[in-house]
């Protein structure tokens, strides 16, 4: 880890850019107000020491897909404690970063895998689908670059305000258009997030280095609307405690066209989805506890209305192997969390109705394993492998999702901080309810250059 990783603020201590110009413009408005008076100086008062900051525990693993830097942090400490490309705004206490990166993916399917753009085990074609015969593909797009601002400012009770944007160009699914897409926007201070972000589900910190934009089949990920509270527990030099509560945006996944819904029904979200977790931090890894309450409906004009609860855990985490190298893992199971799993996520794998016509929550059980090694400084390489297990209901169909498979072996060359190149060979396998299956490989070349690093 390095000496930047390990250090950052405590919420009693603005970062020492900002406070450089909170002093700064405090000293200006003084000179400018001050009128001479024969009437003595006041006795200066003595300001109070702030406490020592933490120490951000979770190195930045410098992934490719770079997810790290967007996630939000308890105390809003950054990565990077000396708040390198951040610009003072002249006539007000705030900072702005301008950052995002340049990207261009070049991909080769040995075969129709039924996603040009990414590589996703559930969409590839078995026999009896569309495109099931289909050759290979190649294309070159640039959809995984990114534009991003990152403002900070000193708020009351010695805190930092962090107002987050991001998007990315996955707006459609055509290879030939840079669609507009929405990633992050959120606002945090004294640990109460508002906005768009990573759902607290989600692990950020345990994604495998993989070359593909959308990562493993087991991969729990969602970014949505939402408002957290994080309560740290604990905090000191070699170890910290976080528990947060988070309420988000519900939406039932459900094919309410399948077999036994009445015409006319839709999905439908009384309750929002809400995320309890507990994590820990160690300079050796992390680990994270988080689990799901959510309430799944449908309702008809014409039909009675139906619903069922949704829960699920995640166990994730990372270990930080001989300084540099790292082990990443994620266990997840429950009822009616389909949505939240990179595979299954539009499905509409929620919930459905089982031979007797009852409304109920799909079980599915999602684990993944990733490895990085570094072989020098400028080369590394990371393994991963990932498994989804569906139960899917009698109302989807033969062809819904049952199992799929994920398997990713990569290259990266990173000779500077802001330039890399990676090399990827991926195999998926997908199963259905009716028995039929099918696998697929890609070979993912990727190059990237971030605007400010």
């Amino acid at each position: 880890m390095s000496k930047a990783s390990r250090s950052g603020n405590r919420p009693g201590r603005l970062d020492p850019l900002l406070l450089a110009c909170v002093l700064g413009a405090s000293a200006a408005s003084a000179r400018a107000q001050e009128v001479p008076r024969p009437t003595p100086s006041p006795t200066p008062t003595a300001t109070p020491t702030p406490a020592a900051p933490p120490e951000l525990l979770v190195p930045d693993y410098n992934a490719v897909s770079d997810q790290q830097h967007a996630a939000p942090r308890p105390d809003n400490v950054p990565f990077d404690p000396e708040l390198k490309g951040f610009i003072p705004i002249p006539g007000t206490q705030s900072m702005v970063r301008f950052g995002g990166s340049a990207r261009v993916d070049a991909i080769s399917d040995f075969r129709n895998n039924g996603n040009p753009n990414e590589f996703v085990p559930s969409g590839i074609p078995v026999p009896g689908q569309a495109g099931s015969d289909g050759g290979g593909h190649f294309t070159i797009q640039a959809k995984g670059s990114r534009i991003s601002l990152e403002f900070r400012r000193p708020a009351p009770r010695h805190n930092l305000i962090r107002i987050y944007y991001e998007n990315d160009f996955f707006g459609d699914a055509s290879t030939a258009s840079m669609s507009y897409r929405l990633r992050h926007f959120y606002a945090q201070v004294w640990n109460t997030l508002i906005g768009q972000t990573f759902t607290a589900f989600m692990n950020v910190d345990a994604w495998p280095d993989t070359v593909d934009y959308e990562g493993p089949n087991a991969q729990i990920t969602r970014r949505q609307p939402q408002i957290r509270y994080t309560q740290p527990l604990a905090r000191g030099k070699a170890s910290r405690q976080d528990l947060f509560l988070s309420v988000e945006q519900p939406t039932s996944e459900v094919n309410t066209s399948a077999s036994g819904f009445p015409a006319g029904t839709v999905p439908a979200n009384p309750l929002p989805d809400l995320v309890l977790g507990y994590r820990v931090e160690r300079r050796l890894g992390h680990l994270q506890l988080s689990a799901i309450g959510r309430k799944l409906a449908v309702e008809s004009d014409t039909g009675p209305n139906a619903s069922t609860f949704g829960w699920g855990v995640n166990l994730s985490g990372a270990l930080n192997v001989a300084g540099r190298h790292k082990i990443s893992y994620q266990v997840a199971y429950g009822e009616g969390i389909a949505r939240y799993v990179n595979d299954l996520s539009g499905l509409n794998m929620d919930a459905g109705l089982d031979e007797k016509g009852a409304f109920k929550a799909i079980r599915v059980f999602a684990p993944l394993l990733g490895y990085t090694h570094y072989w020098s400084d400028a080369f590394r390489s990371t393994a991963s492998v990932g498994y989804v297990r569906a139960d899917p209901t009698a109302s989807l169909g033969a062809f819904a999702v049952r199992k799929t498979e994920y398997a990713g072996l990569n290259l990266i060359w990173q000779p500077t901080k802001a330039f890399r190149t990676g090399l990827e060979y991926l195999h998926g396998w997908k199963e259905t309810q009716g028995g039929s299956s099918r696998g697929g490989s890609r070979i993912d070349l990727v190059v990237r250059y971030d605007l400010v690093k």
